[in-house]
């Protein structure tokens, strides 16, 4: 482990020389596709470990890791990684990285949105839709249960983050509408996007998990308190928050 610590360092000093966020992500994400499975499990284990000693640094790198991991292009790669973890004994690590269900699912199908058209509106229409710049529209377009579209959508010039935040603070919410936003790293990289995204009982629970880590102390110590969102996460956040045991 000591070789891993060492090159998470290396690691943390070169995305530190990197000004532009999503650059490191891409950087990491680089780097990763240099390095077997076995190795990056051990720089994910350290990072997690130094994150929960709140090692600022290696929590930056922690974030970076995971998001490079999150992308479906490496989903094959991910998948080698928890198992490599699991034969390591890192079992952390492999529950950290594993796709878990959300705590909640609607009960019903989430309708899509009315876009005054007075007839339902094709898939095709709905992704054509979300590339508009018509602030009306675009209102419609945030609650699109369909995580396609919500993947166009997310890249719309147009959007804000105040958008993004209403989007991932809806309830319900498709679970894979909220795993897009968490894979898209321009938007995913701005704390109250997380802090909102954590905090949704909707939200996958490995992506949760994820982020639960780069919390600030007070936001860490509300989800501990809440009692919609899932055990694991509220105690994760207690650890986050510094303290043994939930109250």
């Amino acid at each position: 482990m000591e070789d891993a610590r060492a090159h998470a360092r290396r690691l943390v000093r070169r995305i530190a020389a990197i000004a532009d966020a999503p650059m490191r992500v891409r950087y990491v994400a680089s780097v990763l596709s240099r390095t077997a499975p076995g190795d990056i499990a051990d720089l994910v284990t350290v990072s997690v470990h130094g994150a929960e000693a709140r090692d600022g640094d290696l929590g930056s790198l922690l974030l970076a890791l995971c998001l490079a991991l999150a992308q479906p292009e490496r989903a094959e790669l991910r998948d080698d990684v928890v198992r490599e973890a699991l034969a390591r004994g890192q079992h952390d690590t492999a529950a950290l990285l594993s796709p878990r269900p959300s705590a909640k699912e609607s009960e019903e199908p989430l309708a899509v949105p009315d876009f005054g058209r007075g007839r339902p509106v094709t898939l095709g229409e709905r992704k054509s839709l979300a590339r508009t710049r018509d602030r009306d529209l675009l209102a419609r377009v945030l609650r699109d249960p369909h995580p396609d579209v919500i993947r166009i959508l997310l890249s719309n010039p147009a959007l804000t983050e105040e958008d993004v935040i209403r989007l991932c603070a809806q309830r319900p919410v498709a679970s894979e509408v909220l795993r897009e936003v968490f894979r898209t790293t321009k938007w995913v990289l701005r704390y109250r996007v997380r802090r909102t995204i954590v905090n949704n009982p909707f939200t996958p629970l490995d992506v949760a998990l994820q982020l639960a880590a780069h919390l600030h102390a007070q936001d860490a110590r509300e989800v501990m308190d809440a009692p919609e969102l899932p055990v694991a996460l509220r105690e994760a956040c207690a650890r986050v928050a510094g303290l043994q045991t939930l109250h």
